[in-house]
């Protein structure tokens, strides 16, 4: 048995440092993520998207609070009176024989009381009862359509961080690449300055350039930080987790289908903010037949049983002394009169929100439509832009590359490079902005479409 123990507890703490070194590398390694997989656990841990699962479970218990009010309802009541000065009843004298006009002071009741009551009461009919239920039922569905809303903004939100952090990534890609470029040219220039084959102001150009293109490849880093942690917010991250993305702009622009999200059309009905004020109507109606419903009787009934003891002396736990049971069964209904035009006027009210809903809705239609048709255009645009300056980087990094040859043979001086340097990096800024547009214009008619 000793032996048997002896094992076991080695057992548990090899199994409890295992799983400690398995926790501590999971920790300290790095999470390699693709963009869907960004979503999907944005979709578990984001802040908002929890806080918006919890508004569903508070709306959930809304409702069995909302229906318990139709169910019995039991209560219970113990009470204990110490008269300390019984209450005096003034008795007429003519009925004890005394002159008319004078009274005796009569003492009734003992010292001591106590009751014992249960109550249960059932709801028979409640016109607001039944719609207040109905109403719980819709805030549900609102509370679910604004988690749906969420977590199509949360789409939007990780997607842009995604794509700022690959944009980042690129940029200092292509700056190593260059600073690396322009190593080589100015170790070349100094070895022809050294030689008599060039100037001290070629030397001095490109140094120029690689002072240019650290700074810049400063503030790449810091936005690419900045990127990360963002990303990692919207995901619901811990900051000090690391991230590396799996996914690059052009596996991105490969999955944009130009010819579908152009073709696919658009219907408001599907678009969550109409489906959401679609909700707020049903829930202004219901309103309305509750208001309208305070017209009709409520109906309920209750069943109530007592024990009373009566004492001169303090002996209630004295089960041979006597207790009086009363037992009360009753029916009411409330009917409602006159109010004044309370209700009335509430009634009133509502039906012209359901006017201005109205109205709300024939807007966000127009908004809608407007809003599909505007940026199905940008898209359409965008994609042209972006094929455009995709051509213009092909060309600029063409003439680079050539130009930076002709420098490293010392054909051509550095001034030219300088300006094909410019050249180079103008078109791949235009680019990458260009690609983050489209990708944005995409994603904007994805979230119209839901």
């Amino acid at each position: 048995m000793k032996n048997l123990l002896s094992f076991l507890f080695s057992a548990v703490v090899i199994l409890f440092n295992s799983l400690t070194a398995q926790e501590i590398a999971s920790n300290d390694s790095v999470m390699r993520i693709s963009l869907e997989d960004a979503k999907k656990f944005a979709f578990d841990n984001n802040y908002d998207i929890i806080n918006a699962m919890k508004e569903i479970d508070i709306a959930r218990e809304k409702v069995k609070e909302t229906a318990a009010i139709g169910l019995p309802q039991v209560s219970g009541s113990i009470a204990y009176n110490d008269f300390i000065n019984i209450p005096t009843q003034l008795i007429p004298g003519e009925f004890f024989g005394e002159e008319a006009g004078t009274f005796i002071p009569v003492k009734f009741g003992t010292k001591y009381n106590m009751s014992l009551s249960a109550t249960a009461s059932q709801l028979i009919f409640s016109g607001e009862y039944i719609i207040g239920l109905q109403a719980m039922r819709a805030i549900v569905d609102l509370s679910q359509k604004q988690h749906e809303k969420a977590l199509i903004e949360l789409v939007q939100n990780v997607s842009q961080s995604y794509y700022l952090v690959l944009i980042a990534e690129r940029n200092k890609l292509i700056v190593d690449s260059l600073l690396e470029s322009l190593t080589e040219i100015r170790d070349a220039n100094v070895a022809l300055y050294e030689n008599g084959f060039a100037e001290d102001i070629d030397v001095d150009q490109v140094n120029l350039l690689i002072s240019d293109l650290n700074a810049t490849l400063m503030n790449i880093q810091n936005n690419l930080s900045v990127s990360k942690n963002m990303l990692k917010f919207q995901m619901g991250l811990k900051l000090e987790n690391e991230i590396e993305l799996t996914d690059n702009l052009d596996d991105l622009l490969g999955k944009v289908d130009q010819e579908v999200l152009v073709q696919s059309g658009f219907d408001y009905r599907r678009n969550i903010d109409y489906r959401i004020l679609q909700n707020q109507q049903e829930l202004t109606n219901l309103n309305l037949k509750r208001y309208k419903s305070l017209y009709l009787p409520r109906l309920y009934a209750f069943v109530n049983y007592a024990e009373n003891a009566q004492r001169n002396e303090w002996n209630f736990m004295d089960m041979t002394q006597q207790w009086y049971t009363t037992t009360i069964f009753g029916v009411q209904m409330d009917i409602p009169i006159f109010e004044s035009g309370n209700r009335s006027a509430k009634i009133n009210q509502v039906k012209i929100q359901l006017d201005q809903l109205e109205v709300t809705d024939n807007k966000l239609q127009a908004g809608l439509n407007i809003q599909y048709s505007t940026v199905r255009n940008n898209f359409i645009n965008a994609w042209k832009v972006m094929k455009n300056k995709e051509q213009g980087l092909e060309l600029s990094q063409k003439i680079y590359d050539r130009t930076r040859l002709k420098v490293l043979e010392g054909v051509t001086s550095s001034i030219e490079l300088q300006q094909i340097y410019t050249q180079f990096l103008n078109s791949e800024r235009d680019y990458v902005m260009a690609v983050l547009d489209l990708l944005n214009n995409k994603l904007e008619l994805e979230r119209l479409n839901n």
